[in-house]
């Protein structure tokens, strides 16, 4: 069978392949005038393959270990922990406050009144899609800030995820197994597996004020109320760690401080986080 032209006689019809060479040039021989010539352009040899070394896995970092809630409680300020002078001022300061007149804001008890119903066993299921997006965004009562990372999870997740990812959170919130205070910790920090992006502290805290108006204070951070704390008793609430006083723990219980330190004579809730903001200003 011809290969190629012989480059002596210029034949082809007698030019046959001998042998490939190890570079990968062909040796071939023209039986007319009886020349042996190579053709072809050398290629480099393939070089053995090799497994690649696995890259050693980067261990794993365990969340650290956290207290017993029973035994850390002991360590979170009570209301004996307030001097006299401080509780004596502040209690004057609650006098002059609830000498003015006070009637709440018709628009705020109608909007929390309806997202109470929302955030019930009852009606957290049965809840519009739109009221669920409302509660997050809208500031009627108090505000949560600016709403960006909760607004992109939506569009993201779309509504009907995003609807039920609420209606998750809410619900192990509210009515989850164990103490309040470590579902709150674990919610905020984004370690419950069916958690709503942008549903932070401070939407936790609202939906906690919202669903439990008695008890929560619609002061939506830690930061605020330790603030508060200090201005109006003069005194100082802990900072957040991760192994005992968690931001669950000291949310709450700052919470509860302040509402057993504010006593009776408001109205309501929101009428006491008046007097709280307004008392801060008072040197």
């Amino acid at each position: 069978m011809a290969l190629i032209v012989c480059p002596l006689c210029v034949r082809e019809d007698d030019v046959f392949l001998i042998k490939t060479l190890p570079d990968g040039r062909k040796e071939a021989r023209c039986d007319d005038c009886d020349f042996t010539f190579t053709y072809g352009s050398p290629v480099e040899p393939k070089k053995e393959a090799t497994t690649p070394r696995r890259k050693a896995a980067a261990p794993k970092v365990s969340k650290p270990s956290v207290a017993p809630i029973t035994v850390v409680a002991r360590r979170f300020p009570t209301v004996d922990d307030v001097s006299a002078d401080a509780l004596e001022r502040a209690e004057a300061l609650k006098q002059t406050f609830l000498a003015a007149p006070y009637t709440p804001d018709p628009l705020v008890v109608r909007h929390w009144a309806k997202f109470r119903w929302v955030f019930s066993a009852d009606g957290l299921d049965k809840a519009a899609i739109f009221d669920l997006k409302l509660f997050a965004t809208d500031p009627t009562g108090v505000s949560t800030g600016d709403p960006t990372t909760f607004d992109k999870a939506w569009v993201l997740l779309g509504e009907f995820e995003g609807a039920r990812r609420i209606r998750a959170t809410a619900d192990r919130l509210l009515r989850g197994h164990g103490v309040l205070e470590d579902r709150f910790t674990d919610l905020a920090g984004g370690d419950f597996a069916q958690t709503m992006p942008g549903w932070d502290e401070r939407l936790l805290t609202k939906t906690l004020a919202v669903a439990e108006p008695d008890r929560f204070l619609p002061i939506v951070t830690f930061a605020d109320k330790k603030a508060l704390a200090l201005a109006v008793y003069d005194l100082e609430l802990p900072v957040v760690d991760e192994t005992s006083l968690t931001l669950g723990r000291l949310a709450v219980w700052s919470n509860d401080l302040l509402v057993d330190l504010l006593g009776d004579g408001f109205d309501d809730l929101h009428h006491a986080a008046q007097f709280l903001r307004w008392a801060s200003t008072q040197s």
